[in-house]
């Protein structure tokens, strides 16, 4: 009886210590966090950022006023709160104001966090800001790794709660917070109160001209503006090396942080500010950054170069450093993620031969799995890659081979290899894109099974030499065929500037075609109607031939099989006919609708070997 009250005892110790350590842990966090029902108009604190280096400074914060939006939106309750503040001291003077890039700085009173900086007030006094609450932040943490997204309204009403809030001496019943420049102005002319979220433009590294300007266009939906090195103050900061070298354990509140979208040869990174750590888990910026839910981009450490004034808003200038950890959240409230934990990433390599200057450029980066970044980028650096090598704008003849290895959510993997042939007129980089483009789509809108880029190699071949065929004649020699057997065609090409050259095809006619007569069609698919390798309709290409001994005429069957799987889908890209390939196609002669249809057996294609 005794041994058995002795573990009673044992037993209830053990479990009374659990209870306090679990206990425990969330009243420490919240004697460290400041609730929004203890904060109160006067209050003083101070604020962390960095604006030289990587040294984290401190500033002083003053709360003017509490305010709130409580919207609903169908079944989405879209509710909070905002602080506005005014902030002060030397950083400030410094920074010129809030600028872009202190999104996320974290801001204390009385030793507690309130939240993180998120917006500066547009084009007026850029010492007043709004400050989103940390247990509002917070929330983020709970989502889980895929769920609905808010839908993105432009701007957010804040209501002013206790009262009209006085700014620059005006009088306002609330204030306006938007990511967006376009409708900041709309806001400001209509004499509104609005505040632009302190969020750095996007820096772009590796890209000029027009393949810069390219990106810009492919971006600017997302209200991102993409900055050029010529924006840059004048230094430079090899991605993937460490200024200082902070590391994971030197990564706290007021650090200075980025999310790194491409990596390598190519650098597109938005910098902010580190608001909370708790262990590995991290949260920042204070608002969204492309707001697109559960995400996987490449979070950086960061070195700041600069801080500019502006009359808009104030802004960092700044690279990315080491690579620290994962963004997994991009949210309404800001981003979340884990130090330690790294994105997969897709690498790319594209290389470009010019055949005329004899020379080559290869470009290498990595870039995360959006399916937006990831094509928007591959447009731009090809172009890059490509301007970049023949220094020049103008017609020319391209080879390109593309080879993308690919895996499914299942772990399938799947590669897919192709080669075509390319001419322009005006522009030669230009007419490869497309060709890019749909093998990207192809995999991004796959609407069999989630499907993944996991790498992408492109080779090129350029010169200036024009390397089209025109098709001059197409000769039947044997007019009348029986069913299964042997068509016989002779076609005449003639390259550009050229003496003209016989080619010899033979075509097998379907074996379950009755008494008809049957319509070939020669013709080569060109590029972009820029090339001489096909002819109209009524040319020499059509030619009628007479098939069939069978009593009872019968339809030509056609494959018309839907795809099941993505490797059936792709094989039907990577089997499609080619620029350089010469197309035959045979159908019924009344079958007009049907005869220049590309499907099934009712063509072949010979390869003009160029």
């Amino acid at each position: 009886m005794e041994f058995f009250s002795q573990c009673v005892k044992l037993r209830f110790v053990i479990i009374l210590v659990l209870v306090l350590v679990t206990s425990g842990v969330p009243a420490r966090a919240s004697e460290d966090l400041m609730s929004m029902k203890d904060v109160k108009v006067g209050m003083k604190g101070i604020g962390k950022t960095v604006i030289h280096g990587r040294d984290i400074e401190t500033f002083n914060v003053e709360v003017c006023g509490i305010l709130s939006n409580n919207k609903i939106n169908e079944n989405l309750l879209i509710n909070g709160n905002s602080i506005l503040v005014r902030v002060s001291g030397k950083v400030i003077d410094e920074a010129g104001g809030i600028a872009a890039g202190m999104s996320g700085s974290p801001v204390y009173v009385n030793g507690k966090l309130l939240g993180g900086l998120s917006s500066g007030w547009v084009m007026t006094d850029h010492t007043v800001g709004l400050v989103t609450p940390i247990e509002e932040m917070l929330e983020i943490w709970d989502y889980p790794l895929s769920s609905c997204l808010v839908p993105d309204e432009g701007a957010r009403f804040w209501k002013a709660d206790n009262g009209p809030v006085i700014l620059d001496g005006q009088r306002f019943n609330g204030v306006w917070e938007t990511a967006s420049t376009d409708i900041a102005d709309q806001k400001k002319r209509a004499g509104e109160a609005v505040f632009l979220n302190a969020a750095t433009p996007v820096i772009l590294q590796g890209l000029y001209d027009k393949a810069a300007s390219l990106l810009k266009t492919r971006l600017r939906s997302k209200n991102i503006e993409v900055v050029g090195p010529q924006e840059m103050a004048g230094e430079s900061i090899t991605a993937g090396q460490s200024s200082g070298g902070t590391g994971q354990g030197g990564i706290e509140p007021g650090s200075a942080i980025g999310i790194q979208l491409a990596r390598g040869d190519i650098n597109l990174t938005t910098l902010g500010t580190l608001t909370y750590r708790e262990g590995k888990r991290i949260l920042g910026f204070a608002h969204p950054f492309l707001k697109k839910g559960t995400v996987s981009y490449l979070m950086t450490g960061a070195h700041i170069y600069h801080s500019f004034s502006s009359v808009q808003m104030p802004f960092k200038i700044g690279a990315p450093t080491e690579a620290i950890g994962i963004i997994t959240q991009d949210r309404e409230k800001g981003i979340a993620g884990e130090l330690g934990r790294f994105p997969a990433m897709i690498p790319v390599q594209i290389e470009v031969f010019d055949r005329d200057l004899k020379r080559t450029r290869s470009i290498n980066y990595q870039v995360v799995r959006d399916p937006t970044v990831f094509s928007s980028i591959i447009e731009s650096t090809t172009m890059q890659a490509i301007e970049g090598v023949i220094d020049r704008t103008g017609e020319g003849t391209a080879l390109m081979g593309i080879a993308l290895d690919c895996v499914s959510e299942g772990g399938a993997k799947y590669t897919l290899r192709r080669e075509n042939l390319f001419y322009s007129k005006s522009e030669i980089g230009g007419s490869l894109l497309d060709e890019i483009i749909a093998l990207i789509d192809l995999v991004n809108e796959c609407d069999i099974e989630e499907v993944f880029p996991a790498k992408l190699l492109v080779k090129i071949e350029v010169e200036s030499k024009r390397r089209t065929q025109t098709l001059e004649k197409v000769e039947v020699k044997n007019a009348s065929i029986t069913p299964g057997g042997i068509l016989e065609v002779w076609v005449t090409l003639r390259p550009f500037r050229g003496k003209s050259l016989v080619r010899k095809a033979r075509l097998q006619i379907p074996s379950d075609i009755g008494k008809e007569n049957l319509r070939l069609t020669v013709h080569g698919l060109g590029n972009r109607g820029e090339t001489d390798t096909g002819e109209k309709a009524d040319g020499p290409s059509l030619k009628t031939i007479k098939v069939g001994k069978d009593k009872d005429s019968k339809e030509i069957k056609r494959d018309e099989s839907s795809h099941e799987t993505f490797g059936q889908l792709a094989g039907s890209w990577l089997n499609a006919p080619r620029n350089s390939d010469l197309i035959f196609q045979l159908s019924a002669e009344s079958d007009s609708e049907k005869k220049f249809k590309i499907s099934g057996k009712e063509f072949e294609t010979m390869s003009t070997n160029l």
